[in-house]
C-alpha cells in the first residue's frame, strides 16, 4: 500500500466545512496544474507512518479499516461515491470518492447537513438561496462525522441496508454504530488513507438517484444512543462484562454513552470509564479502549485530569499511560515538533488547584517514560 498526502489546509472556520460537508465534488479541471517544488514536511500533515495509527478506506472492497501499525483494530463495510455525475445547466457534479491520503480537520456529534443544490436537482425541487434555512437538516450525518476537508466526511447513515456498496455522493458512509466508534477512535489530524481504483461513470440516470437519495426527513432525526436511558452505575456493570466478552465491538456503544454523559456532567461515568483502563480482554481491544480515553481527554483535559485525580493509583497509572500512548500513536509528525500534542500541553499545571495535582504529575510522568522507549531527549517537546 502507497501512503501519501495531500489534504489542503482546513478552512479557518470548523463550520465552513461542516457545511459543506458531501456536497459533491466539482467536475475535474481539464487544464494541466504548473508542477511545484516539493513542499517541505508539514507536521500537522506528515508522510504517514505505518508503525503507527491510522485509517484506511478501500474503495474497491468498500471497507473502511482502522489500523495499528500493521494490525487491523476493527473493520467495517462503508458506502462510497457511485462515480456518476450530475449535470445541469451551468453546473456539473462528480459523485466519486476522491483516492488520497486526507487528514482529520474536525468531528462532531449528531452533526447537521446543509443541503446541496444537487439534491433539490435530484429531487426536483426548486433550489432554494445559498443561506436559507431550509437547507439545513438536523441529525443529516448520522449519528456523528469526522470531516476531511474538500468535501469530505465519514459519517453515520440512515440507510444502513446499503454499505459496502457504491452509493454515496462522495462522503463515506458507515452505520451509526461505527461512526460513533470511529469519533471517539480519531483525533484531529489522525491521516485517513483512502485507496484504490474509483470507477468514473457518465451521467447518473434517475434510477440510481431514487435508489441513493437520502430518506426525506419529517422534523429533526438527531441520533440516540439506545443505552442512554440506562443509569450509569448498570452502564458499568454492562461496560465490564462486554470488556470481558468475545464480541469485540459492543462495549464501543456502552463507552461512548459513558464518556458523553462523563464529559458533561456525570463524575463518576468518566471515573468509571477511566478505571477500567488496561482491563479489556484482547490486545486489539485495549489499544482501541485507550482511545477511547485519548479522546475524553482531548475532548475535556481539565475534567479528565481531575477525574484521574480521584480513582485509585493503579488505575490512575493505567489510564494515564493508555493516554500519552494513543494520542501520541493517533500523531504522526515529529514528537519534538511545537504542535506535538503531548497531553500536558493541554492543561498546563498552572490551572489547577489541589484537584487534579496528582492526575497531572501522573500524565508528565507517563510522558517521560514514553519519550525515553522513543528515544527523546527528556526535555525536547
Amino acid at each position: 500500500m502507497t501512503l501519501t498526502f495531500g489534504a489542503r489546509t482546513a478552512a479557518l472556520f470548523a463550520a465552513v466545512l461542516a457545511l459543506g460537508a458531501c456536497a459533491g465534488r466539482a467536475a475535474p479541471v481539464t487544464a494541466p496544474e504548473p508542477v511545484a517544488a516539493e513542499p517541505p514536511v508539514d507536521p500537522l500533515r506528515p508522510p504517514v507512518r505505518p508503525d503507527k495509527r491510522y485509517v484506511v478506506v478501500d474503495v474497491r472492497q468498500n471497507e473502511l479499516r482502522f489500523m495499528d501499525g500493521p494490525r487491523v483494530l476493527w473493520r467495517a463495510p462503508v458506502g462510497t461515491g457511485t462515480g456518476f455525475r450530475l449535470s445541469t445547466p451551468g453546473q456539473r457534479w462528480q459523485f466519486t470518492t476522491p483516492t488520497g491520503t486526507r487528514y482529520v480537520q474536525f468531528k462532531q456529534l449528531n452533526p447537521a447537513w446543509i443541503r446541496p443544490d444537487w439534491w433539490y436537482h435530484e429531487n426536483r425541487l426548486p433550489v432554494p438561496p445559498p443561506e436559507s434555512p431550509a437547507r439545513k437538516e438536523e441529525g443529516g450525518l448520522g449519528a456523528a462525522a469526522v470531516y476531511l476537508g474538500d468535501e469530505i466526511a465519514i459519517h453515520g447513515t440512515d440507510k444502513p441496508e446499503l454499505l459496502g456498496k457504491r452509493v454515496s455522493h462522495g462522503c463515506i458512509r458507515l452505520s451509526n454504530a461505527n461512526a460513533l466508534r470511529l469519533f471517539h477512535d480519531v483525533q484531529v489530524g489522525t491521516p485517513v488513507v483512502i485507496e484504490g481504483e474509483a470507477e468514473v461513470l457518465g451521467e447518473q440516470p434517475d434510477s440510481v438517484a431514487r435508489f441513493t437519495r437520502r430518506t426525506p426527513s419529517r422534523g429533526p432525526r438527531v441520533y440516540r444512543n439506545p443505552l442512554d436511558r440506562l443509569a450509569t452505575t448498570a452502564l458499568l456493570a454492562r461496560l465490564d462484562r462486554e470488556l470481558a466478552s468475545a464480541n469485540d465491538s459492543a462495549w464501543t456503544l456502552t463507552a461512548s454513552s459513558l464518556l458523553e454523559r462523563g464529559l458533561k456532567d456525570d463524575a463518576p461515568a468518566l471515573r468509571g470509564v477511566l478505571a477500567r483502563a488496561g482491563q479489556a480482554q484482547g490486545e486489539a481491544r485495549r489499544h482501541e479502549y485507550a482511545a477511547f480515553l485519548a479522546d475524553a481527554f482531548s475532548r475535556g483535559a481539565l475534567r479528565t485530569v481531575v477525574s484521574l485525580d480521584r480513582i485509585a493509583p493503579e488505575a490512575r497509572e493505567r489510564a494515564v499511560a493508555d493516554i500519552v500512548e494513543a494520542t501520541m500513536a493517533l500523531y504522526h509528525g515529529p514528537p519534538e515538533h511545537a504542535s506535538a500534542p503531548w497531553p500536558t500541553h493541554r492543561v498546563p499545571v498552572s490551572m489547577l488547584g489541589p484537584s487534579g495535582q496528582a492526575g497531572w504529575r501522573a500524565l508528565q510522568a507517563a510522558e517521560a517514560a514514553y519519550r525515553g522507549r522513543i528515544g527523546l531527549a527528556a526535555g525536547a517537546r
